[in-house]
C-alpha cells in the first residue's frame, strides 16, 4: 500500500495537506519542489493530553482539528492524504471538513482497524466519486471532490 501511496505522491503537483501521516511521506515530499507542503502531525507533548484534539501544524502552531476550516481557507488544497486511524475520533469534523478544504483529490488510508463502508458512507453525502482499492495490510481509498 504504501509503495502506491510513494508512486501517487511522485506525480502530483500543488498544494499538499498531509493529517496525521508518517514522517517517512513527510521526507519525501520536503525534496520535490514542485509541491507546497503542509501538514498536521500528533504531539508528543503533555499539553497533547489535556486538549486531545489539538494537533501540530507545520511543526509550530498548534491548531484544534476541530477548527480545521477556520484556519485553512476554502478550496485552497489541492491534494489531502490522511491516515484514518490516527483520526478516528474526530470523524465527525474530518469528514465535512476535507470536503470543504480540498478542490481535487481527497486519500485516505488505514491498516483494516475502521471499516472501510463506515467511510464510504458518510462521503457518498457529498456526492462524490469514490475508488476503494484492498491490499493485504489495508485499504486506500480515493476521493474525487471537484464537484
Amino acid at each position: 500500500m504504501f509503495n502506491n501511496l510513494e508512486k501517487i505522491l511522485k506525480k502530483i503537483k500543488g498544494n499538499v495537506l498531509l493529517i496525521a501521516c508518517d514522517d517517512a511521506f513527510l521526507k519525501f515530499l520536503d525534496s520535490n519542489n514542485s509541491v507546497n507542503l503542509y501538514s498536521i502531525t500528533k504531539q508528543d507533548n503533555k499539553s497533547a493530553k489535556r486538549a486531545s484534539s489539538k494537533m501540530k501544524f507545520n511543526r509550530s502552531k498548534n491548531i484544534n482539528i476541530k477548527k480545521l476550516r477556520k484556519k485553512i481557507n476554502k478550496k485552497s488544497v489541492d491534494f489531502l492524504f490522511i491516515n484514518i486511524d490516527e483520526v478516528r475520533q474526530y470523524y465527525k469534523y474530518i469528514i465535512k471538513d476535507t470536503i470543504y478544504i480540498c478542490n481535487n483529490i481527497i486519500y485516505l488510508y488505514s491498516n483494516n482497524k475502521i471499516s472501510k463502508d463506515f467511510i464510504i458512507d458518510k462521503y457518498n453525502r457529498y456526492d462524490t466519486n469514490i475508488e476503494c482499492t484492498l491490499y493485504k495490510d489495508g485499504y486506500l481509498i480515493k476521493i474525487d471532490a471537484t464537484k
